[in-house]
């Protein structure tokens, strides 16, 4: 649990690698469950689609530090933005084309914006570690790479549903899937189209 000066309101900043792209996550890190770990093949996949297999941990997982959409500022690079589904209903995941940086993972009308570790590099942020601790959660140990740390769930155990559920509930409660700047006006439509991909490309993924 955070100490008491830790858990005081205040916003970090993130990037991709190059730094053309920049945000703020505001309410952090206050405003998130903490560091989480998905063993999933969806996530997998996806990084070894962008070829950034370098971003899984020594058993395929990939972490992330999650913020609400509405707790989210982008201060620039939008246009540097892409958005890549793997299937046409799959989660929405964001990257960067300057520099081909994995930032977020998202869907429209959800409280939750799962932000891959690596953009937690500008400025303050390296502090964050000290101040989240280790990771509090991991899941999908069934499609993880050799054996994953004891204790990994092979998909949800009591212990990641307690850690998610209070964040979750509380931004419904609190209207934070809204105004998410991944997504136009109508909290449906990304801002950028969406890539979705071929059953061929999801296959070389998978087998890569």
């Amino acid at each position: 649990m955070l100490s008491a000066p830790e858990q005081k309101d205040c916003s970090m900043e993130i990037q991709c690698e190059c730094g053309k792209f920049r945000a703020k996550l505001h309410g952090l890190p206050r405003n998130t469950p903490g560091r989480l770990v998905c063993y999933c093949e969806d996530c997998q996949m996806y990084l070894r689609h962008l070829r950034r297999t370098d971003l899984l941990d020594a058993n395929g997982g990939t972490e992330v530090i999650p913020a609400y959409p509405a707790d989210v500022e982008i201060l620039q690079g939008r246009e540097h933005l892409r958005c890549t589904r793997l299937t046409a209903t799959g989660t929405y995941r964001f990257s960067t084309s300057c520099c081909n940086t994995p930032v977020v993972n998202t869907r429209p009308g959800e409280p939750w914006a799962g932000f891959l570790r690596c953009v937690y590099t500008a400025g303050e942020t390296r502090a964050l570690d000290p101040a989240l601790g280790q990771v509090r959660s991991r899941i999908m140990g069934r499609d993880a790479q050799g054996t994953p740390p004891a204790g990994t769930p092979e998909k949800f155990n009591l212990k990641a549903v307690l850690t998610v559920l209070p964040f979750m509930l509380k931004g419904k409660i609190l209207g934070k899937s809204k105004a998410s700047p991944f997504f136009e006006d109508d909290g449906r439509t990304p801002i950028v189209t969406p890539r979705v991909l071929t059953q061929a490309e999801r296959q070389a993924a998978r087998g890569a």
